[in-house]
């Protein structure tokens, strides 16, 4: 069955491979768009081992991790830099979290895995776990160009073969992935064009400020590229 939880093998897969200069330049996009001297306080949605959240501390930024999954915040938590704490929390469950940030970020696809109506439960709640005039950053695939990928595909990642398989139920994606290990993941989300991402945020009283791809503020979102990134603002 289709989860939102994400195995071992996929953190090693996946996770773990991304180049650190990879992770350096996103966390370079989130500076520029939430300045220190303006956005200090972060709190980062779904951090997994606190790849971003660690270096944002890093950077002088004082930073909330939280995840659903335990394992990973205790990784995180384990190579924690100052001014960078992580607790196990679901995002279904901003409203019972306390303390009001200057910034939120939301990145590598972990918002969309849940019905429309908790979907946009999350982004209200986004909203009101901001001041005024605080930002925050959504990074997900953009529907445009995932409708155009093919229905299975085999690759090799760090490594080992991946298998994907992909399937369509209106505008929500299943992915089953099979791994060259005897293992593997099932994901089904709910992915979104920018346009329906930014009414998303609008409905919660975000404006968009930015809606581009690849962490690059001259590249727009469009088809073209797989992830898009927006920038929202409290009003």
């Amino acid at each position: 069955m289709p989860s939102h939880d994400y195995s071992p093998d996929w953190y090693a897969i996946f996770l773990d491979a991304i180049p650190a200069t990879q992770t350096e330049a996103e966390v370079a996009f989130i500076a520029r768009q939430l300045p220190l001297e303006s956005h200090a306080s972060l709190l980062d949605l779904c951090c997994g081992p606190g790849r971003h959240a660690n270096l944002l501390a890093s950077r002088g930024y004082q930073v909330l991790g939280i995840d659903n999954n335990a394992e990973q915040i205790a990784r995180a938590t384990a190579q924690a830099h100052v001014g960078a704490s992580f607790h196990t929390h679901d995002i279904r469950d901003l409203d019972t979290l306390s303390g009001e940030f200057d910034g939120i970020v939301n990145l590598w696809a972990s918002f969309g895995y849940f019905d429309d109506t908790t979907n946009a439960r999350i982004v209200q709640n986004i909203a009101r776990r901001m001041r005024p005039g605080g930002r925050a950053i959504i990074d997900v695939y953009n529907r445009e160009h995932m409708r155009n990928l093919p229905g299975s595909e085999t690759s090799d990642r760090a490594g080992v073969t991946v298998r994907t398989r992909r399937s369509w139920s209106g505008n929500r994606m299943r992915a089953v992935l099979t791994y060259g290990t005897g293992a593997g993941d099932d994901f089904e989300w709910r992915l979104y064009t920018p346009d329906e991402l930014a009414q998303l945020g609008a409905a919660a009283g975000l404006e968009t400020v930015l809606a581009c791809a690849w962490f690059t503020e001259s590249m727009p979102a469009s088809a073209e590229h797989a992830r898009m990134q927006l920038v929202l603002e409290r009003r």
